[in-house]
């Protein structure tokens, strides 16, 4: 569990990782340098399979997450971050679903949104809900990378629209992953959905058609915090080349055609923003209703 100033939430998200069906693992919390009471709430739970790491120094979102990966010993590793509920059979579904398929690099699941508070980003719209249902209700129980890649690019929607989900609600193979590895840490919103995309480019991802977890939307979530700072133009124009150089050899040469476009009008908004220019435009929205 990756933690950074998380107090008012970390006891609750801490509690439904132990209350697990499945209790053979180790709990790893991972702290960036909170200034907060974090650490304190965490050292009031008493199980032996909870580790306490603390960064001298605060690393950032996805540098923790890769400093995660590293001191992780287990076959298996989830990233669960300290606002989220875990549901009680989340680990054994997904790891379930993980050995039934030897050659997949990761399993994930649906999650339900809730939001705490004012200020808090909206929940996903209708236009991601009817995606994700499209989603899961495309035959077999595992997905490729590439396929999610092509069919985007066929169909002209976001690539930038994350259908696996958070880390949550993800359960990786820690051989996979560290092969994958490292997180991009120049992104802060496509970061997982970047990793995601480079682990399933050799090996399937599968998919849980049922609820693991809760994602909790809050003034203070990563989430709400980077919407916050304004469009994310740039992040998807970096997002757009890790994909480019992922994916490029795998795809047609229409396909990678469209891919050269999509980077063009992303370069171009990136660089307006940066400029100021973007400050007379609205603000476009992405599928699942969040906005860019």
């Amino acid at each position: 569990m990756p933690t950074w100033n998380g107090e008012p939430f970390v006891a609750e998200a801490l509690e439904s990782v132990l209350a697990q069906g499945y209790g053979d693992f180790e709990l790893l919390v991972l702290d960036d340098a909170s200034t907060d009471g974090t650490l304190d709430v965490v050292s009031q739970l008493r199980d032996a399979r909870i580790q306490v790491h603390r960064n001298r120094r605060r690393l950032g979102l996805a540098a923790n997450w890769n400093r995660c990966l590293e001191l992780a010993r287990g076959e298996y590793v989830k990233l669960f971050f300290q606002d989220h509920l875990l549901a009680p059979d989340a680990l054994e579904r997904l790891m379930v679903s993980l050995e039934a398929e030897p050659e997949a690099c990761l399993s994930f699941g649906r999650r339900t949104f809730v939001t705490s508070g004012s200020g808090a980003v909206k929940a996903p719209g209708p236009i991601y809900s009817d995606l994700l249902e499209a989603f899961y209700a495309r035959p077999g129980k595992t997905v490729r990378g590439v396929d999610l890649v092509r069919e985007a690019l066929a169909g002209q929607r976001d690539l930038t629209t994350n259908v696996v989900g958070e880390p949550s609600f993800v359960l990786m193979r820690r051989e996979a992953a560290l092969r994958a590895s490292p997180f991009d840490t120049r992104l802060r919103q496509l970061c997982d959905w970047d990793f995601w995309l480079r682990m399933s480019r050799a090996s399937p991802m599968c998919r849980v058609d049922a609820c693991v977890g809760t994602f909790r939307l809050h003034a203070r979530s990563a989430t709400s915090l980077n919407h916050a700072q304004g469009p994310l133009y740039r992040e998807q124009f970096r997002f757009l080349r890790n994909l480019s150089a992922t994916y490029g050899p795998l795809l047609s040469g229409g396909d990678r055609q469209r891919l050269r476009r999509l980077r063009l009008v992303s370069s171009v908004r990136a660089f307006s923003a940066a400029i100021g220019m973007d400050r007379w435009r609205a603000p476009a929205e992405r599928p699942d209703g969040r906005g860019v």
